[in-house]
């Protein structure tokens, strides 16, 4: 008796040790996609600033400072040793949406409706939500990121003195896509998932106990042999209540009980 409950304890640190296991997998995956992004947006600052440079120098009769202020360039250079940082450590990594966000604005001086700023902004909300951001209060901090970006849109619009119908137009279309967003990021829809997999609970499956305690090791990978030895029954015995089991669910043989439980989220 000693050695089956030590034989589930180690089993249940086992199970433990990989659900954490796979989580931090998962968390590492995501650091490591940040780090990978901020060198992209690190090559891309840096050869817009390189292009700028080449440009005055083998042009100086343009003026690019009308294009674009020294002080845009000069915070463009900070936020690209920012991402070149945020590359070399990957512990700063959470980092890179900020410097995203922090970018955004400066997507917008020339054309306040400009399809870049979009595209920084997109890139932000997968970014954020890959970290866990909207987890918990989604539509509050939705809304301030979707107010952020129609506050940058709508100054940058009246400095340029734009149309006010255009203007208004921009936030609209903005709005429009917030309605879209929102559910998005807040898991009520999902892209690309054609079959959702429904959850059941084993306790609703219409099983005797014994047979409920069988099929959740049999769930769980046991053999017969090792559902027996575990509930102190014969093979045969097991091999019964199994039997009972394919009836109720219709299946020919283990396997194919496997198969047709698989298409579901079994509950316990």
């Amino acid at each position: 008796m000693e050695n089956i409950e030590k034989q589930n304890s180690s089993a249940q640190k086992n199970d433990a040790t990989h659900a954490t296991e796979k989580f931090s997998e998962i968390d590492s995956s995501t650091m490591l996609h940040l780090q990978k992004s901020s060198f992209l947006f690190f090559l891309t600052t840096s050869i817009f600033l390189v292009f700028c440079f080449i440009l005055t120098t083998l042009m100086p009769g343009i003026d690019f400072l009308s294009y674009y202020p020294l002080e845009m360039l000069i915070l463009m250079g900070l936020l690209t040793f920012g991402f070149l940082i945020i590359h070399l450590n990957r512990k700063l990594a959470w980092l890179e949406p900020a410097l995203v966000i922090a970018i955004l604005p400066l997507t917008l001086l020339k054309y306040s409706a400009s399809i870049y700023s979009m595209c920084v902004f997109i890139i932000a909300v997968i970014e954020l939500s890959r970290l866990g951001y909207f987890r918990r209060a989604t539509t509050i901090k939705a809304c301030i990121l979707v107010s952020y970006y129609a506050l940058s849109s709508g100054l940058i619009a009246i400095a340029h003195r734009e149309f006010f119908l255009d203007i208004i137009m921009s936030i609209i279309f903005l709005s429009l896509f917030f309605i879209y967003f929102l559910p998005i990021i807040q898991d009520r829809w999902q892209i690309g998932k054609t079959n959702p997999i429904h959850k059941i609970n084993l306790r609703d499956l219409n099983l005797s106990c014994r047979e409920m305690d069988f099929l959740r090791d049999c769930l769980h990978g046991a053999t017969f042999k090792e559902i027996a030895y575990k509930h102190h029954v014969s093979e045969s015995t097991v091999r019964n209540t199994f039997a009972h089991i394919y009836h109720k669910f219709n299946a020919a043989d283990r396997m194919d009980l496997l198969s047709k439980l698989a298409a579901f989220d079994i509950i316990e």
